[in-house]
């Protein structure tokens, strides 16, 4: 089970009324982490039989290193997923990468034995709803960019087939998993009384620098006098809100990279914050306005509380049954890719899991 601030980080993010399949999937393949095993357990038969140049064997499927060097590249362009740049936070990064795979393929397996199929075309309708939602400059110019780095549309639209077929093997496992009961909703409630609100809201300028030294110099002008819309259309490397001034809007905590929230969230209201670092630039905030949190009742939050608590039966469920399904496959891994943990689980909700 998760932790109590990942049930309210959930039951926040999660509206009354539920999204639909394509909502639900759409924003799974673009947004999915790299921990594709997430949640289960990988046994280990080190050998000594796997050809040079392999990294793992699973089944009648050895992968090699070039292969798997291709599927990283693939998996950190679609999600953002950045590597190590210290010698044993990418080692660790290539371990954790094989293992990841490594599920990614028993998945595949049985999937295949399941005769779950994916065609093409709803893959693609899939990336399509997925782009219209999270990358307005449309299809041509996400391919190209994908292009840039070395990613083929053909890959891209097997990793989508992939994770579709992950939805349904997920659906089958835990079809006859129950929903909770109203007296398990109202013990969850109250074991998190104190958390279940509408979250505090900020609202938020922000520019953003290439050098820290820039940034300092910016807010040395801010602590000056200097208005901060106008210094932000002069200076800001944020063309996305540039020519509002900075405005990023009332916005909670959660969605911001965390070293930014926890800048914004605890500077005084008409307060200036900053420099802080997130992968965009240095950054430079100001805080117009706070609204608090607002507690809910039980009858406010019961749709999303219900979604959540069934949501991590199903997860829990399905990992018990994955973890089987690795264990019968018998992953072998070369020295090299052998994870620090093979028979510990990577913390996460396992793809195919409703978000």
């Amino acid at each position: 089970m998760k932790t109590p601030r990942d049930l309210v980080s959930w039951v926040r993010g999660h509206p009354l009324v539920p999204g639909g399949r394509r909502a639900r999937t759409a924003g799974m393949v673009l947004l999915a982490l790299l921990a594709v095993g997430s949640g289960t357990a990988v046994t280990v038969d080190r050998i000594q039989a796997l050809p040079a140049g392999a990294v793992f064997r699973v089944g009648d499927t050895t992968l090699t290193e070039q292969q798997l060097g291709d599927r990283v590249t693939l998996l950190k362009a679609m999600y953002f997923v950045r590597q190590p740049a210290d010698p044993a936070g990418l080692d660790t990064f290539r371990r954790d990468s094989a293992k990841a795979v490594a599920v990614s393929q028993v998945l595949e397996n049985v999937a295949k034995s399941r005769n779950i199929v994916i065609a093409d075309k709803t893959a693609n309708d899939e990336l399509t709803a997925g782009l219209e939602k999270q990358f307005p400059q449309g299809r041509d110019a996400f391919m190209a960019k994908m292009a840039a780095v070395g990613v083929t549309e053909r890959a891209i639209v097997d990793e989508i087939k992939r994770q579709l077929a992950n939805n349904q093997l997920f659906d089958q496992v835990t079809k006859d998993v129950p929903a909770p009961t109203d007296q398990e909703l109202a013990q969850a409630y109250e074991q998190h009384r104190a958390e279940m609100a509408v979250p505090e809201k900020r609202h938020l300028r922000n520019m953003v620098f290439r050098t820290e030294e820039q940034a300092k110099q910016a807010r040395g002008q801010l602590d000056g006098g200097t208005d901060f819309a106008a210094l932000a259309k002069q200076v800001s490397l944020d063309d996305t809100t540039r020519d509002k001034g900075g405005e990023l809007g009332t916005v909670p905590r959660e969605p911001l990279e965390p070293a930014y929230a926890n800048a914004a969230f605890t500077a005084a209201p008409n307060s200036v914050f900053g420099p802080v670092r997130t992968p965009q630039g240095w950054n430079v905030g100001q805080v117009l306005e706070v609204t608090p949190a607002v507690p809910l009742a039980l009858d406010q939050i019961k749709p999303q509380l219900q979604a959540w608590l069934f949501r991590e039966r199903k997860v829990d469920a399905f990992n018990r049954w994955l973890a089987e399904q690795i264990r019968a496959a018998h992953v072998r891994y070369s020295d090299a890719y052998r994870p620090a943990d093979p028979d510990a689980a990577p913390p996460g909700a396992p793809v195919g899991a409703p978000k």
